[in-house]
């Protein structure tokens, strides 16, 4: 897990807009590269179309489908190592 930025990981819970207030959903791509799956959470402010953030939901192993790494296990993982 080491690996991989915790910053790049998105929780797809439902976030209210910076822009307006207004409650917005994510909306999800999913995306093939050297044989992983992943998929991708995009917010948007449902009024004004200005995107808030993007990021990585899960990865997947293309062929298996085995989760390799997810929200919750990236960041229980950064949460437990010390960095110098």
């Amino acid at each position: 897990m080491s690996n991989y930025n915790p910053n790049e990981f998105v929780n797809p819970q439902q976030i209210r807009s910076p822009y307006t207030g207004e409650t917005s959903r994510p909306t999800f791509n999913h995306f093939t590269q050297d044989g992983k799956s992943y998929e991708q959470a995009v917010f948007s402010d449902p009024v004004t179309g200005h995107m808030i953030k993007k990021g990585i939901v899960s990865i997947k192993d293309a062929e298996s489908g085995e989760t390799i790494a997810d929200y919750n296990t990236v960041h229980s993982f950064s949460s437990t190592v010390q960095s110098r």
